[in-house]
């Protein structure tokens, strides 16, 4: 499944968890069995980091990881040198993109890209650096898939544009 925005990306969420084993079933052993990460992550550079630490049950530690791959995945693409909010700033800056997701030719797709660039920044700031700076971080289960499909959106919507 691939998603073509944010709001998609949410309601197909919410849709996932709610149709998947997080719902009201009462073997917590049969929910955690019925599905795999293979199930809902697109990109399998981003799986092979995350797969065995979700698996083993450190979903704060997966979804660090998965925030860190594609901080380090834009970097290398960007060929920059900042990180974190900063990078996601400069490379998808308005003005100014190193990464282009539109010709930028209107102001919704100027939207688009202010937009994006905000999220991008805002997961460095919000997602991952709460997990690499705090030891005994913990995201549930749920959180930590709504996380990952995050990561996994972003990650297609950067490779979707740098073809």
């Amino acid at each position: 499944m691939k998603y073509k925005d944010l709001f998609q990306l949410f309601y197909d969420t919410s849709s996932i968890i709610k149709a998947s084993p997080f719902g009201k079933e009462k073997n917590k052993k049969e929910k955690e069995k019925s599905f795999t990460l293979r199930d809902f992550i697109n990109d399998s550079g981003l799986l092979k980091v995350v797969e065995k630490l979700f698996n083993d049950g450190h979903h704060a530690r997966a979804v660090e990881e998965a925030f860190k791959f594609l901080n380090n995945y834009i970097k290398k693409i960007a060929k920059v040198s900042e990180d974190g909010a900063s990078l996601m700033r400069k490379v998808f800056s308005v003005n100014n993109p190193i990464i282009k997701l539109n010709s930028g030719s209107n102001q919704s797709e100027n939207d688009e890209q202010q937009g994006y660039m905000d999220i991008f920044a805002g997961c460095m700031m919000g997602i991952r650096n709460p997990r690499v700076h705090e030891h005994d971080w913990e995201d549930p289960q749920d959180r930590a898939i709504q996380l990952l499909l995050i990561a996994d959106h972003l990650l297609d919507k950067v490779k979707s544009v740098i073809k």
